[in-house]
Order: structure tokens, then C-alpha cells, then sequence
């Protein structure tokens, strides 16, 4: 099963802020700095109407199935903020226990 890349992105913004949430009453909570994604994609391009390149993210063991994909590797630094600009925290920042 290949993903799209915004698909995979949506769904990721989607967990965060779920994380977020179950989190905001709690006495725990963890500041989010980074999140690195390392994908497998296939970069599609297409020659139809709506010309234009697209990245797929294939599954663990998949192969590129369009005649014209190519897989590559792709390494994705995200940094997770609120609308407002704030860090995300999903539970307690513990950094100045140590």
C-alpha cells in the first residue's frame, strides 16, 4: 500500500495533536523538539492534463509499481509548534531534572 506524502504529513499532524490534547490535564508531559522521518518514496511523474510529480510513500517491503517511479530515500526534520508558535507538549518538560 503506497501513501501520499501530504497524507502521511496530515496524519502525523493529526497524532500530534492528539498527543497534545490527552496531555493537557496531565501532571507528565513531553516538550517535542524534533521529529525525523526517514521515507522510502517513489517520485511519480505523470504527462496527463494535470501534468505534475508525485510523492508516494511505500510501505516497508513495497516496490514502486508505476512504470515511471523511482524510489528514493528521503530524511524529513520536522519541528512541532502551535498556530501561536509555541513548542507542542505532549507530556512534562523534564530537561531541568537532570
Amino acid at each position: 500500500m503506497n501513501i501520499e506524502l501530504a497524507d502521511l504529513l496530515t496524519s502525523l499532524r493529526s497524532e500530534i495533536n492528539r498527543a497534545r490534547i490527552d496531555a493537557a490535564n496531565q501532571d507528565v508531559r513531553f516538550k517535542i523538539n524534533s521529529i525525523d522521518l526517514e521515507l522510502q518514496v517513489a517520485v511519480e511523474k505523470t504527462g496527463e492534463g494535470n501534468a505534475g510529480v508525485r510523492f508516494w510513500v511505500v510501505s516497508l517491503g513495497g516496490k514502486a509499481t508505476a512504470k515511471s517511479a523511482e524510489t528514493h530515500t528521503v530524511k524529513i526534520a520536522l519541528t512541532a509548534q502551535t498556530a501561536g508558535g509555541e513548542a507542542v507538549l505532549t507530556g512534562d518538560d523534564i530537561s531541568d531534572l537532570f
